[in-house]
This record gives structure tokens, sequence and C-alpha cells, in this order.
């Protein structure tokens, strides 16, 4: 069922930011004192672990719309609003029966599409022997697209792994394979780079294809993050770069991020070959803390951190995290670096992490970080989300705007889990955010983006 509720959500604004700039209204079917619309399970899922992924639709219509995952038993669901913010009926599928699998992974893999409403997720199909699977559906009619298993990884010791899931996707364009026109699924599974080539057509397609190679070396069994950016100078390397977190399964060992050349993915998926068995990896970023996750998410994004005729300053930022150290690093495309932790120690800071332009729509975005294992008013794991504005002077960097978390927060609720920020209405620069948690999410929105009377109280 789902569950509505009057659900008032704390938000902490930074001294150096006016109140009127986080002036949210958040609301449950308009109602007319609600600071947040709290939705739990579907009616076919258990609750617990609703919300434990979420990607949001890209395409502006009417109203808002995004897609969840749920965990405990398995779900997959919309989440809409029309323009006046009401939401809508929520539609759910069990899809077990379908793909033949038991349920996700305990961080399942799911990413959207910017310019579609594809969205892909990863599962796992029973016992030891089992494949996985890449699936894909369209997050608005809950339709599949593409389902694709992954057979067994021969191990460089010539051994066969089989149901190895994957942490990591991504949707992007990638020069040189197949049609210019249809985007490549980029997989981190395991300890392999998988391409899935022009993954919308036909498996019996002429260009549809899988190729892969191992991304890390026999010290290493595991990846974590997968993201494509352009992170290399051109006259170097022309972008765009693949870039894949490496380390150890168990969380056990020192990682790091791998950039590699999209033009030495070149052999079949069944492959133990490594990726760089033609040529070096173009760059590997490490931390002198020797974090064991580093990497744990990847985001590429645009801070004005350099002024143009800069000749770098085409060049993504990069943005990732290492959990374990409650830490989120940027690495300035035009030079520098920065690295972003809060107070809260053990919050696993970087958890989640989304860069969108949600507070002002001035063209700069804000960093959001989630910290689902923050102790809000000292309640154990009730999670938080940061959000951190940039700042250009007196060096590039972040300062906190606002922090947020559950005016009741409950134990384990786990709140910051999953991130997405959603365009809403048909014009202008209207957002809503919207945050996971332990069986909810939690979707704001800010009387700026709708025509409403109401406001919200600070």
């Amino acid at each position: 069922m789902v569950t509505r509720i009057f659900a008032r959500t704390l938000l902490t604004a930074a001294a150096a930011l006016p109140l009127a700039a986080c002036n949210w209204a958040v609301f449950d079917e308009l109602a007319d004192d609600a600071w947040v619309d709290r939705v739990t399970k579907p009616e076919a899922t258990d609750s617990r672990q609703y919300g434990v992924a979420l990607v949001a639709s890209p395409t502006r219509g009417a109203g808002t719309h995004a897609f969840v995952l749920g965990r405990s038993r398995a779900s997959l669901s919309t989440l809409g609003y029309d323009d006046a913010g009401e939401r809508l009926a929520i539609n759910a599928i069990d899809p077990r029966a379908t793909l033949a699998f038991a349920g996700f992974p305990e961080r399942p893999a799911l990413a959207g599409d910017p310019d579609s409403e594809h969205v892909a997720f990863s599962v796992v199909m029973g016992e030891n022997v089992d494949p996985s699977r890449i699936a894909v559906y369209n997050g608005r009619t809950l339709d599949i697209v593409k389902s694709v298993v992954l057979t067994a990884q021969t191990e460089v010791d010539g051994t066969d792994r089989h149901n190895i899931y994957a942490e990591g996707l991504t949707f992007a364009t990638l020069p040189g394979f197949g049609m210019d026109t249809i985007k490549e699924l980029v997989i981190a599974r395991g300890p392999q780079l998988v391409v899935m080539q022009d993954y919308s057509e036909a498996d019996s397609g002429t260009t549809f294809a899988l190729k892969g190679c191992r991304a890390v070396d026999n010290r290493m069994d595991w990846s974590y993050a997968v993201a494509v950016a352009n992170v290399i100078d051109d006259t170097i390397h022309p972008g765009p770069e693949i870039l894949i977190s490496v380390g150890e399964e168990r969380r056990d060992g020192v990682a790091e991020i791998v950039v590699l050349s999209p033009a030495e993915i070149t052999q079949p998926y069944e492959t133990a070959g490594s990726c760089e068995q033609n040529a070096a990896a173009l760059l590997r970023i490490t931390s002198a803390e020797a974090a064991t996750d580093l990497g744990a998410r990847i985001v590429a994004a645009r801070f004005p951190d350099v002024v143009d005729p800069d000749p770098l300053a085409a060049l993504d930022d990069l943005v990732y995290s290492a959990p374990s150290l409650n830490k989120v690093f940027v690495r300035f495309g035009g030079g520098g670096a920065a690295e972003i932790s809060p107070s809260d120690s053990g919050s696993d800071f970087g958890d989640a992490l989304l860069v969108a332009d949600l507070l002002d729509d001035d063209g700069v975005p804000e960093l959001i970080v989630g910290a689902p294992r923050s102790d809000p008013r000292g309640v154990s794991n009730g999670g938080a989300v940061y959000v951190y504005r940039f700042r250009a002077t007196p060096s590039p960097g972040f300062d906190l705007a606002l922090t947020l978390h559950p005016a009741e927060p409950a134990e384990e609720e786990r709140f910051g889990k999953s991130l997405a920020v959603a365009p809403f209405g048909a014009t202008g620069g209207g957002k809503v955010l919207m945050v996971g948690a332990e069986g909810a999410v939690f979707t704001y929105f800010r009387t700026a983006e709708y025509d409403d009377v109401r406001v919200g109280r600070m």
C-alpha cells in the first residue's frame, strides 16, 4: 500500500545562506501544513527496502517523474506528480518472474539515460553457478526494453566465475562503438569492464555486441562504479574516457580509479585479457589515505572553476567519494582539487552522490551528498543529506548550504541512501529533490517552482 502521511523534515541552512534561498514548501497531496511528501511501499512490495535506488526521469513535461527500485522482495515502480504537485497513481511490478532472478543484490546498480526514459539495473539469478543479467526498462511505462544474460567470466587462473553482479552502470555514446546514433551501456562487473555496444539494438542486430576486458590487475578482484567523462587533455587523448573504480570485493584492500581509452575495449566480453594489454591506463587516481572504497560513486560535473580561454576549461570536473573515509573529492578539470567531509564521522558520507543545479537555477550546480549512516539528533543511522554550493574564490571549493534529515529521525532509517533531482513542470527551470531512505522516498518541492499560495515555514 502507499502510506501518505505528513512527515515534516528538518532543513538546516548554513549561516551564509539566506533563508529565502532555501524556502521549500513540501506537501502531501496539496495538504496545507506539510513539509514533505513521504511515500512508502507500492502495493506489491515489502516496504523495508523500497527506495534503495531511484533515478529521475530527464524528460520535461507535466509535473515530474521518477523510477524507484525496491529490494526487499523486488519491485520496480513509478513515482510522479502533476503540475500542481499532486501525487499521481503509483504503478509497480515485480520483475522476478520475467527476469528469472531471486532478488536484487545488496547494492543494486541503477542508471538512467539522460536523453530517454530508459533505466538499467543488474540482477543475480540464483545460485553460484547461475549467470547474472543486465536489464533495461522504460522507467515510465515499466516495459522491458532489453535483457542480456552475462555468462561466466574467465578468471586469470582459467577458472570460470558465475553470478557476478554489476555495481556500476552508465549510459554513454562512445566513439568507435557501433552507430553513433545509438548509445552504449558501460558496466563495472566484478573485475571486468563491459561495454554493451548499441544496447537498444536487437540481440541479432548487426551492431549489437558485448565487449569487455579485465579492468583490474591481479592485486584486485572487483569494481565499484563506472563513468564516462572527458578528464584528459585532448592533446594527449581526445575524450571521452572511461573511468572505473577498482579494488577488493570485501572492501579490504586499497582502491583506485583507472582512466582508460575506450579504444582499448575491443575484446569479446568473455575474455580474461587485461584492458591494458595493448596500452597502459591514461591515468590512475589514488588516495594518500589508502581508501578501501575510493570511487564508490563517480560523477562528472562542470563547475565554473576556470575561465576561458584556459586550454583545460573544456575538461570535465570529476567528483568521487570514499564513504569509508567520510569524504568526497573533487578534481577540477582546470587544475586544483577540493575535499569535502562532514563533522559526523562514520556516516558513509558519499554513499549517494549527485551534482545538479538545484537551489537557484543559476547555471552553477550544487553538490548533493547522501550520508545514510549519519546520526541526526543522536539517532543511530537515521541518515542525512548535505547540499553544498560551489565557490570560486579565494580558491575553488564548496560551502555547506543545507543539511536535510527527518525532523523525527528513526533508527536505521538511512535517509540519503539514494538521491535524484527531477525536472518539474513543462516550462521554466523547476526541479524537485527526491531522497531515498529505508522503506521510503521523500520528495521536496519549492514554492517558487509552482503556482501556489502556500509558503515554507522555516
